[in-house]
């Protein structure tokens, strides 16, 4: 099948007065878009294969109609007609290797890096709710990455040929026709874990201004998440302190004793040296850097990413060490990381306007997974609905909160 970015303006050689629009043909195929109405930005596509003998391909758009009317049987059209959520308005997946950031070939304004695994219905949920993401005339890329079940041998979770991915997920992604920008669905090759699929899916190109909000598939989000990103990273982004930016408006407690932190009480953003991973958009300049020295240091088989100042997190990994699932907290690396260098993650906070601690940016629809045993309240109500550019008044030197949730002063 041709891909809509296999084509340039160049290559349209022809359009009926229905409207339907030819695209040169390459080798033995042929895209129509077939536009019911031109005022449709997605109209209904047709592809054609076309079977031809050698010198039909010289022939030019005159010609071909002259043997369409003429009946000559030189060529067998089969159409096969699709519905508006095509793969035909996806883009080329990208060869990208596990253990390998992944660089994508055009730059955007925001790429959103969708995670996901086996739980189909609730991808479903995040997906619909990005179709009502406002981009402000920026430019959007979404990447669908979807891992693969660790195959086992002798009981033991091994990777290879054997990792299988889950149809039902595979099939939901692909359905998906992002009306705000084009789409990529990626399979990892191999079974990855949550390590692979957050530290490895994204790496930015030296000096870009690209934004990735990453989205784990048991999220729902505000239409006006990136309105609120670009307006931090804009603000923010010159600092050396940033590690990024956080759509989590709950959950937000100090490293220690699980607290929830004092909140500023008039300014709209606090910095934290804790991630907030529902809803991630790390700093473009810092990610690489997190990502390089993450490799560098997982290469020492007896490094253990411990941060003492985060008692209770670093005892969260010590326990999954215990019980051999440290491979599903990739979190504790990014934490050491802030620590060692430390950065801090810009968090909203919109209550100082609304006066409303239930108004959040992101909502964590509690799907079971691999920290969670059974379904949760949605709690997608809370999600912000209507926007106030008092949102985004932003302080010169917002609050910095350490690990124990104590304001620092230096």
């Amino acid at each position: 099948m041709l891909h809509e970015h296999d084509l340039k303006l160049e290559d349209v050689v022809g359009a009926t007065t229905d409207g339907a629009t030819v695209m040169k043909t390459f080798g033995s195929a042929t895209l129509i878009r077939n536009r019911v109405d031109l005022l449709d930005p997605q109209p209904l596509v047709c592809t054609c294969m076309v079977i031809t003998v050698m010198d039909f391909l010289s022939m030019d758009i005159w010609r071909i109609y002259k043997t369409l009317l003429g009946l000559t049987p030189l060529m067998l059209i089969i159409p096969w007609y699709f519905k508006r959520t095509n793969p035909i308005n996806q883009l080329h997946v990208v060869d990208c290797n596990p253990g390998v950031g992944c660089e994508y070939p055009e730059g955007v304004d925001l790429r959103i890096i969708v995670l996901t695994y086996n739980r189909a219905a609730s991808l479903r949920k995040l997906l619909q709710s990005l179709e009502s993401l406002k981009l402000d005339g920026n430019t959007a890329s979404l990447e669908i990455w979807i891992d693969r079940k660790a195959g086992k041998k002798n009981g033991k979770r091994v990777t290879g040929s054997e990792d299988t991915v889950h149809n039902e997920t595979l099939k939901t992604a692909q359905a998906f026709s992002w009306s705000l920008g084009q789409t990529r669905v990626h399979v990892q090759k191999e079974h990855v874990g949550i390590y692979g699929q957050w530290i490895d899916t994204w790496r930015p190109r030296p000096g870009t201004n690209e934004l990735a909000l990453f989205l784990e598939d048991d999220l729902s989000v505000s239409p006006y998440a990136y309105r609120w990103l670009r307006a931090v990273h804009e603000k923010y982004g010159s600092r050396n302190d940033i590690a990024g930016y956080t759509l989590q408006g709950e959950g937000v407690a100090n490293a220690n004793n699980r607290r929830p932190i004092n909140r500023p009480k008039i300014e709209t953003v606090l910095l934290f040296k804790l991630l907030g991973s529902w809803g991630y958009a790390p700093h473009p300049k810092s990610w690489m850097k997190f990502q390089d020295w993450y490799h560098d240091v997982k290469r020492d088989a007896n490094f253990h990413p411990y941060v003492p100042k985060a008692t209770t997190i670093t005892g969260w990994y010590k326990m999954f060490e215990r019980q051999n699932r440290q491979d599903t907290m990739w979190t504790i690396w990014h934490v050491y990381y802030c620590d060692k260098y430390n950065m801090f993650t810009v968090y909203a906070n919109i209550q100082a306007v609304t006066k409303n601690s239930n108004i959040i940016l992101a909502a964590n629809r509690n799907e079971p997974g691999l920290h969670q045993g059974h379904k949760g309240p949605e709690r997608t109500n809370k999600i912000l609905k209507s926007w106030s550019d008092d949102y985004v008044r932003l302080p010169d030197l917002p609050v910095r909160y350490d690990w124990d949730g104590t304001v620092l002063t230096d």
